[in-house]
């Protein structure tokens, strides 16, 4: 990632730094041309976000811009502005540095592309950004970026077209592609979703997405964070942050783009930074306590949610009350799928809400009001769905109610009083109610100004549409289990690295080599024992008095079965020397250029089940641990668990309890369950094995590592080794 180590530019990026930046209320543009839309575009967004004091035009051929005289450099200001808007070519954009250093500016948006997006030669450019606006101190966000809008101040250096001035609100957001943010963006204001910050931070050259997370988490008029992110990087200040939010009760949301290879390659080739695979992102965010969106709408609607209504439920409990029957059978359906629980009313809220309906009704949850709800008369300007919902939320065996509401008028009736009054008389319900009441629309359409208007003024938010609603409120629950998950757990200490642990290989290790690294950090490994004579083997097997399974042993074959190199169930001297001579001949025959070290003899296991156990080092998280089902079921079933090292015991067993195969483990059939503070304990050693390598570490992995009960031992082991970086 062409981005400047941490250490280096940590002075830039501090929350104080970047509430300099993002509070820059003096903004000078750089470059700009009357005829440029980049310049008309972020002329508007200064002027309808209101909060600006002085923008100056700096051009040394245009005498005037915008109707206002220029400046031909950032060196003649007679004082320094907050901030500097560069809107050069990359060639230019180092010097337009050095002026704004001279003049004392401390800031700079970078609009620029060509840098880290192009490939190597982009990279090299990139970071020698980086170093020249380091040693100018000058924070720099970009390049390759539209800027930002800060709601809360009303400051928007934001060079994409604006319609309207920005909502304010308690939704911080940062996104690694401009035009997502402007979209995302769009979204939002179109659906009474308001920020407090909304930041594109480009290519990342000197100030990340980590650097604008952290600022959010310290910013007071922020109460729920949205990331867009096309990269991963910094693995363990993301766990930190990560904790910092559940902590501060911060949630984050991310949406994390390039889920498919074609997708990585894409993120890729825009921002020029290393890829990961999707899998292992899904781990990380797991342990940060971050939920991830599918989809921008998914991603706006869920923050919205967090930002809007910072009460949590105590459950997944969901009363509902809607006056469609279609939309009760919609939302019961999107209810299953996103993990949300439909009691039944308790019988004092059948009986209050039969008073309300008329005999032949049925009263369920999901609770459709009837037409004959709408045609009742009623003493004050509410509808049926509004009066039934006030009974129902006082039902105490649910832990929220969500209602979808009948489409809001778009603009203001030529009598307003229902409508208005009604709006007013809801937004007293919801503050009344004992457990949070999550409003929506029946369709993900725009809100006028009109009813965002009202909405506003009576504290309520409506969610776009049902489908968007259920999936937020599904979201919102998994993170309320992912904080009391992670927040449970004391945060792992990161192992040093251990340049010196094992033999120095690169490559693959015979599994002698491996086992000893193992059982060196406290692996129980079933006994073996390495043989160079066909006569030593059948001695093992008269010794032990049962089967014995024989295996090549060669740092050049990693998958002895692959070439014949193993065979099982010797049983007899005779038996154990004819394997011996035929593991001999299959390497000789399908690797010759292999070195043997001879043949491994160990006893024969039977029962229990196997599993797999495997540390391979991400290029960009580093360490991650992968358990699952071992031998050829995790070929076959495909149930791994991952999470990015270190890890604790208890996230262990979270590991092992969300696989598919959890039944098992627990014991089914009359079976044995695994012990799994035993299992937990043997998984842990084999990750202390792994980290030993330090980075020198490729693959470290027990398949298979065989559990009985209470008895775990490996059975092979294959251990992979690089030059350390």
């Amino acid at each position: 990632m062409a981005t400047l180590e941490y250490d280096k530019r940590r002075a830039l990026v501090t929350p104080g730094r970047l509430r300099h930046l993002f509070g820059a209320r003096r903004v000078a543009v750089v470059g700009a041309s009357g005829t440029s839309s980049w310049a008309r575009n972020i002329v508007r967004s200064l002027n309808a976000a209101g909060g600006l004091k002085e923008l100056v035009f700096v051009h040394p051929k245009y005498p005037e811009l915008f109707g206002q005289a220029t400046v031909p450099s950032l060196r003649d200001l007679e004082e320094p502005v907050d901030l500097a808007f560069l809107m050069v070519g990359p060639g230019r954009v180092d010097e337009i540095l050095e002026d704004a250093a001279a003049a004392g500016i401390r800031n700079a948006v970078v609009l620029a592309a060509g840098y880290g997006e192009t490939g190597q030669d982009g990279r090299a450019r990139q970071l020698a950004l980086a170093e020249h606006a380091r040693r100018l101190d000058v924070t720099v966000m970009g390049p390759n970026t539209v800027g930002f809008i800060n709601a809360t101040a009303g400051i928007a250096p934001w060079a994409v077209v604006t319609e309207r001035p920005p909502l304010k609100g308690a939704v911080g957001a940062v996104f690694e592609s401009g035009s997502m943010a402007r979209a995302a963006h769009e979204f939002a204001q179109a659906h009474g979703v308001g920020a407090s910050l909304w930041a594109s931070v480009g290519n990342s050259a000197v100030l990340t997405s980590l650097d604008v997370l952290e600022y959010l988490l310290d910013d007071e008029s922020t109460r729920a964070i949205a990331l867009f992110l096309e990269t991963v990087g910094e693995p363990d200040r993301l766990l930190a942050l990560g904790r910092r939010a559940l902590e501060a009760d911060k949630p984050i949301v991310a949406f994390k783009a390039g889920r498919t290879e074609a997708g990585q390659r894409s993120a890729m080739a825009h921002t020029g930074a290393m890829a990961t695979d999707d899998a292992v992102v899904d781990a990380l965010f797991r342990q940060a306590g971050i939920v991830r969106a599918e989809s921008l709408e998914e991603l706006v609607s869920t923050v919205g949610l967090f930002g809007h209504y910072p009460a949590r439920p105590r459950g997944r409990r969901m009363g509902v009350v809607t006056s469609s029957g279609g939309g009760c059978n919609i939302i019961a359906d999107l209810a299953a799928v996103n993990g949300l629980d439909l009691p039944e009313w308790a019988p004092p809220t059948v009986d209050a809400l039969a008073e309300h309906l008329p005999p032949f009704a049925s009263i369920l949850n999901p609770l459709d009001t009837t037409g004959f709800g709408h045609a009742r008369a009623r003493p004050r300007p509410t509808k049926a769905e509004d009066d039934l919902m006030e009974i129902a939320v006082q039902d105490g065996g649910i832990d929220f109610m969500f209602t979808m509401m009948t489409p809001l008028p778009s603009s203001r009736p030529e009598d307003p009083a229902f409508i208005e009054s009604r709006l007013e008389i809801l937004g007293q319900i919801v503050r009344d109610a004992p457990v949070p009441v999550y409003l929506a629309s029946n369709t993900c359409l725009d809100l006028a100004d009109y009813p965002r208007g009202l909405l506003t003024a009576a504290g309520l938010h409506l969610l776009p549409g049902a489908d968007l609603a259920l999936k937020s409120m599904g979201h919102l629950m998994r993170w309320v289990d992912l904080r009391e998950s992670v927040l449970a757990d004391d945060p792992p200490a990161r192992a040093t690295p251990a340049h010196g642990s094992g033999p120095a290989l690169t490559g693959t290790w015979a599994e002698d080599e491996g086992r000893d690294l193992l059982a060196a950090h406290g692996v129980p490994v079933v006994p073996a024992v390495l043989v160079t004579d066909r006569r030593e083997a059948a001695r093992l097997v008269t010794e032990w008095g049962g089967p014995v399974a024989m295996k090549v042993c060669s740092r050049e074959i990693a998958h002895k079965s692959d070439i014949g190199g193993v065979v099982l169930g010797v049983d007899s001297p005779e038996a154990a020397e004819a394997a011996f001579d035929r593991i001999l001949a299959a390497a000789a025959t399908r690797v010759p250029e292999a070195t043997v070290r001879g043949v491994l003899v160990s006893p024969m296991r039977g029962g229990g089940l196997e599993m797999l156990i495997g540390v391979t080092r991400d290029p960009t998280l580093g360490p991650v641990l992968a358990v699952g089902l071992g031998g050829i079921w995790v070929e076959v079933l495909k149930d791994v668990s991952l999470r990015v090292l270190p890890v604790s015991p208890r996230a262990v067993k979270e590991m092992l309890l969300e696989l598919k195969a959890a039944p098992l483990l627990r014991g089914v059939r009359g079976v044995a369950p695994v012990d799994l503070d035993a299992l937990t304990e043997v998984i842990m050693a084999v990750t202390r094995a792994a980290l030993a390598l330090g980075d020198r570490l490729e693959t470290l992995e027990v398949n298979p590592l065989r559990v009985d009960g209470s008895v775990v031992e490996g059975l092979d082991a294959l251990v992979v080794t690089g030059e350390p970086s």
